[in-house]
């Protein structure tokens, strides 16, 4: 278990954590062998649905999928979950007591306020989330929406189910979200592997 309450297990802050997002782009060619190398490797939203079958130890849902799983939690179970809110881990625990379950609201709190009038993508809240409480975070499978803006094709099979958007939501600025980014990727702990770090400087070098 990552955490138990607020207090930090040892074995988070010495492990080593492979962020892998949905992007098909990004994916491609990508060698899943190098999982085994990772202490966790932790998904987003509704991976579990997906055609790829890979390891996924952690889990980060949106708002979304917290209702998706309120009626299909089997698949949650022995997962390390990660919600955004309060009231959502609140809601899964009474009707699943067993899982382990986590809320990022203080944390996400805190990203408003320099996100303002925005707000950060989901993946963006738990990269930072994972860096600031791990040994070290690799980060693959996303493509910064470098293919376009939450559209099912842009996806491995599974995971998108929603409208596809044309352009970007108004709540959100990828603009920001590649700013902040740059800043956090001078930590030492943290690296871009695979396509994901060659499209991170193709879309910061235009």
């Amino acid at each position: 278990m990552l955490l138990k309450r607020n207090e930090m297990n040892l074995d988070l802050l010495r492990s080593k954590i492979l962020f892998l997002g949905p992007s098909k782009y990004a994916l491609e060619d990508f060698d899943y062998s190098i999982l085994k190398e990772y202490d966790f490797i932790a998904r987003t939203n509704k991976f579990l649905e997906t055609e790829d079958k890979s390891r996924c130890d952690i889990i980060f849902i949106n708002s979304n999928c917290v209702n998706f799983y309120y009626e299909n939690a089997d698949k949650l179970k022995d997962k390390i979950i990660y919600v955004k809110r309060y009231d959502e881990k609140t809601k899964l625990k009474l009707k699943y007591p067993d899982l382990d379950i986590h809320d990022l609201e203080e944390f996400w709190k805190l990203h408003l306020q320099h996100f303002h009038p925005h707000q950060p993508y989901y993946g963006t809240l738990a990269i930072n989330y994972l860096r600031k409480n791990c040994q070290q975070l690799d980060i693959a499978g996303i493509d910064f929406y470098y293919k376009g803006f939450s559209q099912k094709c842009n996806y491995i099979e599974g995971y998108y189910d929603l409208r596809d958007l044309i352009s970007e939501d108004s709540q959100h600025s990828i603009k920001k979200d590649i700013e902040f980014m740059k800043k956090i990727l001078d930590s030492e702990n943290i690296r871009l592997l695979h396509k994901t770090k060659d499209i991170f400087r193709k879309i910061t070098n235009e």
